[in-house]
């Protein structure tokens, strides 16, 4: 059987590898689901929207309704054709952007009201991750190796 996978043999060692270590830096050996780093992260995004919620007149309006917000999922919940039990912190961004806009922003909705502008579509910012997660390795139920990249928001603005 190892001959029929023997390209996917080195991916699935190191995968093993880095689980093995991530079990073995973990304080709970009953739920070894997250490495430190990944609690930490988690720990971080909390922290970012209790500070967001606190100081929100300091912040002049900038990203004020753009929140990171997280969710705890199994990989198959990501309905991407994964058959896993392997779970994640999924992180998104939600709000509105409306604080967001600038002089241009209206400047370029004022033109396009009055006709102004050939364009009949303006874009409005809209809330959205400005960068993502390290890649998420995983093994699915039938012991494929796969790699997901750009899976889940780390920060968030309006673009």
């Amino acid at each position: 059987m190892p001959e029929d996978y023997p390209d996917q043999f080195d991916e699935v060692v190191d995968f093993i590898q880095a689980t093995i270590k991530r079990l073995r830096r973990s304080p709970d050996k009953q739920t070894p689901i997250f490495s430190r780093r990944e609690r930490n992260r988690q720990n971080a995004a909390t922290n970012i929207e209790n500070s967001s919620k606190k100081g929100r007149r300091s912040q002049k309006g900038k990203n004020r309704g753009c929140v990171l917000t997280e969710i705890h999922l199994n990989v198959t919940d990501l309905d991407l054709g994964y058959e896993t039990k392997e779970e994640l912190i999924f992180r998104y961004c939600s709000g509105s952007c409306d604080a967001a806009e600038t002089t241009y922003d209206k400047i370029l909705k004022n033109l396009t009201r009055k006709k102004k502008l050939v364009t009949d579509k303006v874009r409005q910012a809209c809330c959205r991750p400005t960068a993502f997660d390290d890649d998420l390795s995983f093994l699915d139920d039938n012991l494929v190796y796969h790699i997901l990249k750009k899976h889940s928001a780390k920060r968030c603005g309006c673009v």
